[in-house]
């Protein structure tokens, strides 16, 4: 049997400014079931970006976000402008964050920040030959620290909780898988057969 979406009865907002968009649908299901409200956040689209320099190092950045209230590594990132294509939305964010631009950008697969609750998608790029040329342009609400980092010190931030960002991290991995840098190993099984 096939799953069938449901049904939006109602839409009403609840916040739109800049910083939120929320919307309350009354919806109902293929079985009758009404569900109100169901809410959904509807932030802008975004970007982020995982750029190697000529040594295969990482950029990272370094910055507070207040909604877990930490200092958090992570990767290049920022919203995409109304109106604005992915990949110069990626290059804006990287040069305004680092001052560092790319030679080549790759698009890696478009993914969703959170099906259940968030109407946006999130765009990435692998960025090759990055290298930083100019000072940052951050605003007024920014302060961040930035730095190249070796894939085995990325890889122990992660492994250590000094790379928090989930989805950032699940863009790394499908970066390194892309250019080569980190291979799948088969897991090994128990064949089941004991020794004696």
């Amino acid at each position: 049997m096939a799953i069938i979406p449901w049904k939006t009865l109602d839409s009403r907002y609840l916040i739109r400014d800049p910083w939120m968009v929320l919307r309350a649908d009354r919806c109902e299901t293929e079985r009758g079931v009404t569900v109100d409200p169901f809410y959904v956040q509807e932030p802008p689209d975004w970007v982020q970006i995982v750029a190697f320099d000529r040594d295969d190092r990482i950029l990272l950045v370094q910055q507070y976000r207040h909604g877990a209230g930490v200092v958090s590594r992570e990767l290049p990132c920022g919203k995409i402008e109304a109106g604005e294509d992915p990949a110069e939305a990626a290059r804006r964010e990287l040069l305004e964050e680092t001052g560092c631009v790319a030679q080549t950008l790759l698009p890696l697969p478009a993914l969703s920040p959170n099906l259940t609750s968030l109407a946006n998608t999130l765009y990435a790029f692998v960025a090759l030959n990055t290298e930083c040329v100019e000072e940052q342009h951050l605003d007024a609400t920014e302060e961040i620290e930035f730095g190249f980092a070796t894939i085995p010190e990325v890889l122990a931030l992660i492994e250590g909780g000094g790379f928090l960002q989930a989805l950032h991290v699940a863009y790394l991995f499908l970066a390194l898988q892309k250019r080569g840098l980190y291979g799948v190993s088969p897991v090994a099984r128990d064949s089941g057969e004991s020794a004696g």
